[in-house]
């Protein structure tokens, strides 16, 4: 054991806590909180991830992460030679705006023929309205033929069965609406952001990397949802099926490399932190 892990460990107890406990706090897994207090750094994804899990471990522990690593520094392993993408100083949500305009070359060709229609219609209902009137006066005018002479009276056939049926127009029959997946955000909380989301079965959680960052993905039981918590690299995609999750964490440690999106959904990250929490906490509408 690391003299360094050793501090950590006797403040950890000293406060008594677990390490399921300290997991809880930090969203660090067991296995690297070990990891450090045993000085087994090998075990983490690289030395950027060994100095970040110290300071939280420290800091659940009320400790001065960056006295201990300097203090410490020679246990702590190379740095990596990681480029990271620059971290935007703003966050702005994304909208689209379409606006459509027509010129005035366009109106000036529609208007010319609108107005033709409108003259056409206009003289076929003054034709058709004169015929109309003439029709009926020349009927008025007809003389009444003699009583005695009439249509012979012929007694109607009563409908089939099958002629009553097609005659009887079908109901229009009201189809239930169909429920929407929503997307809300609940609170931020410290590194931790959590949404509520509802919607039809079969939810999925895609994530893309646009650069190296470490990504790990739990569900409510601790158990992860990944092929394995790694550092994903540009281009690398994992696409999550959480029909049998109720809650999922997802862990990143460089939020400007990760795209998260849910059903298609994009999830927006709300704080300018480099280390956080994605937590969804899922509802399925029957």
């Amino acid at each position: 054991m690391s003299e360094l892990g050793t501090r950590l460990k006797q403040a950890r107890i000293a406060k008594d806590l677990s390490l399921e406990d300290l997991q809880d706090l930090t969203k660090i897994q067991k296995r690297y909180l070990a990891g450090i207090e045993d000085g087994n750094h090998s075990m983490m994804p690289g030395a950027f991830y060994v100095r970040a899990f110290i300071k939280q471990y420290a800091a659940a522990v009320g400790l001065n992460g960056e006295e201990l690593l300097n203090q410490f520094k020679t246990e702590m392993p190379a740095s990596d030679t990681v480029e990271k993408k620059q971290m935007p100083e703003t966050f702005t949500s994304r909208s689209r705006s379409v606006t459509r305009t027509a010129s005035n070359d366009t109106y000036a060709e529609i208007i010319p023929k609108v107005l033709v229609a409108f003259f056409i219609v206009l003289i076929l209902a003054v034709s058709w309205y004169f015929y109309s009137a003439s029709t009926n006066r020349d009927t008025a005018n007809r003389p009444v033929e003699d009583e005695g002479v009439g249509v012979p009276y012929e007694e109607p056939v009563p409908a089939t069965p099958k002629e009553t049926e097609e005659t009887v127009a079908e109901e229009p029959v009201d189809k239930p609406a169909e429920p929407r997946s929503v997307l809300s955000l609940k609170e931020t909380k410290g590194e931790t952001t959590t949404y509520t989301w509802q919607g039809t079965a079969n939810p999925q959680l895609e994530i893309v990397a646009d650069g190296p960052s470490w990504v790990a993905a739990t569900d409510q039981n601790q158990q992860e949802l990944t092929s394995k918590a790694r550092v994903m690299q540009a281009g690398e995609k994992e696409t999550l099926d959480l029909d049998e999750v109720d809650r999922v964490n997802v862990r990143i440690g460089e939020y400007a490399n990760i795209t998260l999106t849910m059903n298609g959904e994009n999830i927006e990250y709300t704080q300018p932190l480099q280390t956080q929490n994605i937590v969804i906490q899922l509802t399925n509408v029957e």
